[in-house]
């Protein structure tokens, strides 16, 4: 049957084209859900909500980083596919109820409290085990191949979900978004149910790789601690201006406010399908961890951009230069972030990829509701103009006596 043949037949491409297709519907769920639940905590505060979604935000990155420590463990256990799929049915379950709930009650901010611990839970199983799952389905011989294959679908389906949802959002209730991430999620569920990939690589046994042998890495190794330390201040002082876009719009009397938080989402998603050409631009000059300075100087500078923005742009015009801001600070963060995951990668003395990279995401996991927290508290008393320009003034420092302790200065 043609259905059977071998790699590179037909039936194959039709499941990988499923794949991608299915998995671009649930990426687009993501940033709508995400819009309408920062929307509903926003709405909720009696302020500008900086204070209320930063702690359902940190509920939510909390229980993504417990998530990230134990998925080893349950995939040893059931295999990651199966974990894969139990996590999509939880996905679809747990937001087109709290969604429904958002919907026909005025309870939200008990409501998302209470789910996003869930959320989070979800979220981070389902981010760490996606690549290994894109192999399977797209090409079990290169995980940079099947990435890289994904990532142009999950850009232009970030795109038309921030930008669409947001628009939704703006004309029906942010319940309605956090119910359109369920449901989105159900083409997921069922491909996966239906459709067996195309490989299914297990590890023969579980690694055991421990907090505490991670701590041991860094702690031993310079290299791997400069690059942790950088991770630190890039989860503080950088990552929370995205997650937070809602309240910062808020704050500065954005109107409407769902869909100006969508277009601009959307335009940090279209920076993020220029990062291959970036990167290959930068490498080609210097060193990995040099390349990732140079990628936070630019992001700090949109930054301040952004904050300035924020202050004397005339309504008419402020969300097209705000898209146009989410483009270079989409293309920054993503371009930092994979680069100071391949040195990470490389740091390990014993070559090691896994340390050096499981130090990274575990630190980030682990940093992120602190840096939630403490951006939401500042857009609540300091006011979102402020807290931005402070957070990239002071990541421009940090790069600043990072380059000065590496003895390098990276040319443009």
């Amino acid at each position: 049957m043609p259905d059977t043949e071998k790699d590179g037949s037909p039936a194959v491409d039709r499941i990988a084209v499923g794949f991608l297709f299915v998995g671009g519907l649930g990426v687009a769920g993501t940033m709508v859900g995400l819009l309408g639940a920062t929307s509903a905590s926003t709405y909720a505060a009696t302020g500008s909500g900086g204070l209320t979604t930063g702690i359902f935000l940190s509920l939510m990155l909390a229980a993504s980083a417990v998530a990230s420590l134990n998925v080893e463990r349950m995939t040893f256990r059931w295999g990651r596919i199966r974990v894969f799929f139990a996590t999509q049915i939880g996905v679809c379950f747990s937001w087109s109820v709290v969604g429904v709930i958002e919907i026909f009650t005025d309870s939200s901010l008990v409501v998302l409290y209470l789910a996003a611990p869930i959320f989070g839970f979800l979220s981070g199983v389902s981010g760490i085990l996606t690549p290994f799952v894109t192999r399977s389905y797209l090409d079990s011989a290169s995980l940079s191949t099947s990435l890289a294959r994904r990532g142009v679908v999950s850009g232009v389906a970030a795109i038309l979900g921030a930008s669409l949802g947001g628009l939704l959002i703006h004309r029906t209730d942010p319940g309605v978004g956090i119910l359109a991430n369920g449901l989105l999620t159900i083409p997921l569920a069922v491909f996966l149910g239906r459709c067996s990939p195309r490989s299914m690589q297990e590890r023969a046994e579980r690694m055991h790789t421990s907090a505490r042998d991670l701590w041991n890495a860094v702690r031993t190794n310079p290299q791997l601690l400069r690059l942790t330390t950088l991770t630190i201040v890039t989860v503080i002082l950088v990552v929370p201006l995205f997650n937070l876009l809602v309240p910062i719009l808020n704050n500065v009397d954005h109107d409407p406010l769902p869909s100006g938080a969508g277009f601009m989402l959307a335009g940090t998603a279209a920076g993020r399908i220029l990062v291959p050409g970036i990167m290959k631009r930068l490498l080609r000059r210097t060193t990995e961890f040099s390349g990732a300075l140079w990628a936070l100087v630019a992001a700090s500078g949109f930054m301040v951009a952004f904050a300035v923005s924020t202050v004397f742009l005339e309504p008419a015009i402020d969300l097209v230069i705000w898209t146009l801001l989410g483009i270079g600070l989409g293309a920054s963060r993503f371009t930092y972030r994979p680069l100071l995951i391949s040195a990470g990668a490389r740091s390990d003395r014993g070559g090691d990829e896994m340390v050096g990279v499981a130090a990274l995401v575990v630190t980030a996991s682990v940093m992120s509701p602190i840096g939630t927290m403490l951006w939401g508290v500042s857009l609540d008393f300091l006011g979102a103009s402020l807290t931005i320009a402070v957070a990239a003034i002071a990541t421009l420092g940090a790069v600043a006596v990072f380059a000065a302790k590496a003895r390098t200065v990276p040319s443009a």
